[in-house]
């Protein structure tokens, strides 16, 4: 047995259906105490587009106890808390930092868009700038082009046809995802990001294995491509038990 970590993305892969989500919590908490009486570890990360006061609760709501997830992606990967962090990881910040982002120079980069409409203000971070945009491919296109004469590189996030966020270039849920490999100190072959939305895709189009619910959007259907990709026909949390199993994760589970 070795080390490994499961990544999920809450509404729509996490939760959706309580009972496959709460066989996926007993199946989860069930391999990783096979793994610590073994010395290893299994880590349990949360990537998704909720604040982490909405994360939290949530999670609550659904049955979880904060204490078993060893970290939470939220914002889109905005930012990244650390269990029982009151802050977001200062280390992951300073990461995007690094890159130059500037907000207001995006906003005024985008401010010739007529179609572009900002969310609202508490979606608003310092490495996060969030659009309502109508998802059509002219509007995509004008919002690359316009973002291609920053001085720095950004990554866009279109989701749930209406939502766009302007992020570093690393920035987003699959930033954030790399930052907590090099953290726990795997390599990508022992790390299964879930996911079901467009706000998922850059941490599904990875090194990693990954696996796409079968509620998952249209917007993922390029991933098919990918080998590392399972498109699993159950939904929500179902679909993430069954990708685990066919990525050969799972070693104390029968289905």
């Amino acid at each position: 047995m070795q080390d490994w970590c499961l990544v999920t993305d809450i509404d729509g892969t996490l939760i959706g259906e309580e009972a496959s989500t709460r066989a996926l919590r007993l199946v989860v908490l069930r391999e990783r105490r096979a793994l610590e009486a073994r010395g290893c570890r299994l880590y349990w990360a949360i990537a998704t587009g909720r604040r982490i006061d909405s994360t939290r609760e949530v999670l609550l709501e659904s049955g979880f106890s904060l204490e078993e997830f060893d970290a939470f992606v939220t914002s889109v990967g905005a930012e990244l808390y650390l269990p029982g962090a009151t802050a977001p990881c200062g280390t992951y910040a300073a990461l995007l930092g690094a890159s130059g982002f500037a907000r207001d120079l995006v906003i005024e980069a985008l401010a010739g868009l007529e179609f572009l409409r900002f969310q609202p203000e508490h979606e608003q971070l310092p490495y996060k700038v969030s659009y309502l945009v109508p998802d059509q491919p002219l509007y995509r296109e004008r919002v690359h082009g316009a973002l291609a004469r920053l001085p720095f590189a950004t990554e866009t996030v279109f989701s749930h046809d209406e939502y766009l966020d302007v992020a570093p270039q690393g920035g987003g849920k699959g930033g954030a995802v790399a930052h907590l490999l090099d953290r726990f100190r795997l390599p990508a072959a022992r790390l299964a990001a879930a996911g079901d939305s467009g706000n998922d895709t850059n941490m599904l189009d990875r090194d990693w294995p990954a696996i796409v619910v079968g509620n998952g959007s249209t917007q993922l259907a390029p991933l098919r491509a990918r080998p590392t990709v399972y498109f699993a026909k159950a939904k929500h949390a179902a679909g993430v038990l069954e990708g685990l199993r066919a990525h050969g994760f799972l070693t104390t589970d029968s289905a």
